[in-house]
C-alpha cells in the first residue's frame, strides 16, 4: 500500500507541476475567467486544491509522527495567513502549491505500513466527528487532485487552450 500512495504522491506533484508550466505560459485571463464552475476559474479551483493538501497536511500531523511534516512551515505556520499567500499572485500561488506537492511526496516516504489500516478521528471542515481508516484519508487527498485537475482540463478545453498533461502513465516508470 505505501509504495501506491508514494507513487500517487509522485504522480500528483508531477501532473500538477505540468499543469502549472503550461498555466504559466497561458494568456493572464485563462486563470482568471469565469468558467461556471464550482470554483469558477482556473485559478480558484488551483487555490482550493492548495488550500485542501495544506489542510490534510496538517492533519496527518497530527495522526502520528512524521519529520517532514514537523518541521515543514506549511504545517507550523498561521493557516490563515498562508491562505492569505495563496490569494496573492499566481506566480506565489504556483510556488505554494509546489511546496505542498514536495511535503505530499516526502511525507508519503516517511509512512509505516503498519499505520495504514488504522482508523484515525477528525474533524470535517463543517466540525463534524469523523472516522476513517488512515489510507482512505492519504488516497482521498491525493484523488481530490485528480478530480480537481480533470475539472481544470475541461476549463481550459472550453478556453481553447490545448493541455495533455494529466495522464497517470505520463509520469510513471
Amino acid at each position: 500500500m505505501k509504495e501506491v500512495l508514494v507513487g500517487l504522491a509522485d504522480y500528483n506533484l508531477k501532473a500538477n507541476a505540468a499543469l502549472m508550466d503550461l498555466l504559466a505560459k497561458a494568456p493572464g485571463a485563462v486563470l482568471t475567467n469565469d468558467m461556471g464552475s464550482y470554483y469558477k476559474t482556473v485559478r480558484g479551483t488551483l487555490e482550493h486544491i492548495f488550500i485542501a493538501e495544506m489542510s490534510w497536511l496538517r492533519r496527518f500531523n497530527g495522526f502520528f509522527a512524521y519529520p517532514s511534516l514537523a518541521e515543514a512551515w506549511l504545517v507550523t505556520a498561521d493557516g490563515e495567513e498562508v491562505k492569505a499567500k495563496a490569494s496573492g499572485s499566481a506566480k506565489e500561488l504556483f510556488a505554494l502549491l509546489r511546496d505542498a506537492d514536495r511535503l505530499l511526496v516526502e511525507f508519503a516516504k516517511e509512512l509505516d505500513e503498519k499505520d495504514l489500516g488504522e482508523r484515525v478521528k477528525y474533524k470535517s471542515l463543517r466540525g463534524e466527528d469523523l472516522q476513517r481508516k488512515y489510507w482512505n484519508t492519504i488516497v482521498h487527498v491525493l484523488n481530490h487532485g485528480t478530480h480537481h485537475r480533470g475539472e481544470i482540463s475541461a476549463m481550459l478545453d472550453m478556453q481553447g487552450v490545448a493541455n495533455d498533461y494529466s495522464g497517470f502513465n505520463l509520469y510513471t516508470t
